[in-house]
């Protein structure tokens, strides 16, 4: 079992004046965690969940209510239910936040016009805001029991959608208990007097379609896929906004690149001279999780609630802002540590061979950049304000013979074998400039790491490492092409 062990506790609410108290009996198996059963006594199965997985460590519990629970009248309308859950809670002995949902239907003379979606994006950003205040959860509890039908589809859309987004989906335990037996009489455990018009009328109730929170989770999965580093096609999901193009297109473009094994284009401080490919380079993002639209607008003369308009492109938002989070990870100062970041990515991916590939470029450019700082200090290179700076011409000369000018120790001897090496870089970039851009440049740029000097400009050396790297724009937007990157 983990030292540090973290549970999330999941459980959306209705209405808890209704319950009774009852014997739940709980128990956790998982691969992960072995919690042997226990009947515990009580008015809630949140509460019965949460004291037996304090045996095993730390619980944090999240309550789902619902807008629906007391009229909206003459009051700020979610505030007030949040006030009114956390009273339930605890007197019903659960310390929980409490995060009130969008409401749907007909209640207390008010008709409440959610849609399963306000309530999935909502609950996705709770979720997660959660989970990343403190260290990440080791396992995420969902406990169905008590919610109200649509929002208990919407909330477990939701928790799976975050699971997957955290990388807990296999450390996911979903409950539900059976229900109330209807021949037990006992009395509820939360005594309220509240007067209830009773209508005779029938009711019209519209059949909810919640089909499309199975797509927003195909859509989630299918991007939070890219972060195994597997060469996969991704289609545009269809609820994309076309303000939202540009960043899909720069997220999964940086992916397939990595994938493909071209991590040095990635480096945050690389710069292009000319086009700007359109690619994400780690900490260029805003590290803030985004909220979605929180409308709650109450009419008293319609008597109606409304939640402005539900944003389809919302959980798309927040996959990027995961995929953006996990690329930041490999963010470094200079670019043989950044290979090396990225290697140990590939490495934890089970990408074995792209890896050696990187540790191999690293160790290479890391040789580069000590070959530099050794001809400076001898007289062969120029210094400025600290730094070595090495055209097109001089990084190619320097990558392929920087172990054999290292060996060199005489400067004059040094300086001859430095201009030969120029020599032949020139005539070796004359040549390949003729060729122009093409699926061999493409195997070259991979079988480097993404590091070929056929597509760099110059790059700067201080204190013995490479830390800027000026890139052709054009030729690497053309390389990108031929990897068919994906387009809205």
């Amino acid at each position: 079992m983990e030292r540090k062990m973290r549970f999330l506790l999941i459980a959306p609410w209705g209405n808890p004046p209704q319950w009774r108290k009852a014997k739940y009996r709980v128990e956790v198996k998982h691969p992960a965690l072995r919690i042997e059963a226990e009947d515990v006594e009580g008015c809630s199965s949140t509460a019965a969940l949460a004291q037996q997985l304090r045996k095993a460590r730390d619980v944090d519990v999240l309550i789902f209510g619902m807008d629906t629970a007391i009229p909206p009248a003459d009051q700020v309308l979610r505030k007030a239910v949040e006030e009114k859950y956390r009273e339930w809670a605890e007197k019903l002995d659960v310390k929980a936040d409490v995060v009130s949902l969008p409401g749907i239907g007909l209640y207390h003379g008010w008709h409440f016009k959610a849609t399963a979606l306000h309530i999935f994006n909502k609950t996705l950003h709770a979720i997660l805001q959660k989970a990343e205040e403190k260290s990440r959860p080791s396992f995420i509890v969902v406990d169905l029991t008590h919610g109200v039908n649509y929002q208990t589809v919407a909330v477990l859309y939701a928790a799976v959608a975050a699971s997957v987004l955290l990388d807990l989906e296999g450390r996911t335990i979903i409950y539900n208990s059976e229900p109330y037996p209807p021949d037990h009489i006992t009395e509820n455990c939360i005594k309220e007097e509240r007067q209830k018009q009773v209508k005779k009328e029938l009711p019209s109730l519209a059949v909810l379609d919640v089909t499309e929170l199975q797509s927003v989770i195909r859509a989630i999965r299918q991007l939070s896929a890219l972060k195994s580093l597997a060469p996969s096609r991704i289609d545009t999901p269809r609820e994309m906004p076309q303000e939202l193009c540009p960043r899909f297109e720069k997220v999964v473009t940086s992916y397939m690149l990595l994938a493909s094994g071209a991590a040095a284009l990635l480096f945050p401080h690389a710069r292009y001279v000319g086009r700007e490919p359109a690619i994400y380079k780690p900490g260029s993002g805003s590290s803030g999780l985004p909220p979605p639209p929180d409308e709650v607008n109450p009419d008293d003369k319609t008597h109606t609630v409304s939640y402005g308009e539900a944003d389809v492109s919302y959980p798309i938002q927040v996959a990027l802002h995961y995929l953006e989070r996990e690329l930041d990870k490999l963010k470094a100062e200079d670019l043989a540590a950044f290979l090396n970041k990225a290697a140990g990515h590939y490495e934890k991916a089970g990408v074995a061979l792209v890896s050696k590939v990187l540790r191999t470029t690293a160790d290479e450019l890391g040789l580069m950049a000590k070959a530099a700082e050794v001809m400076a200090d001898k007289g062969v290179l120029e210094t400025r304000e600290g730094a070595v700076r090495l055209a097109q011409r001089e990084v190619a000369a320097l990558f392929d013979n920087s172990k054999r000018l290292l060996e060199i120790k005489d400067a004059d001897a040094l300086r001859d074998a430095w201009e030969d090496a120029l020599c032949a870089a020139e005539a070796l970039l004359r040549r390949e400039g003729r060729k122009g851009v093409s699926e061999r440049d493409l195997r070259n740029l991979l079988a480097h790491g993404g590091f070929a000097y056929t597509v760099v400009r110059e790059v700067t050396v201080r204190e013995a490492k490479i830390v800027e790297a000026a890139y052709d724009g054009d030729k690497v937007a053309e390389l990108i092409q031929l990897l068919k990157p994906p387009r809205c």
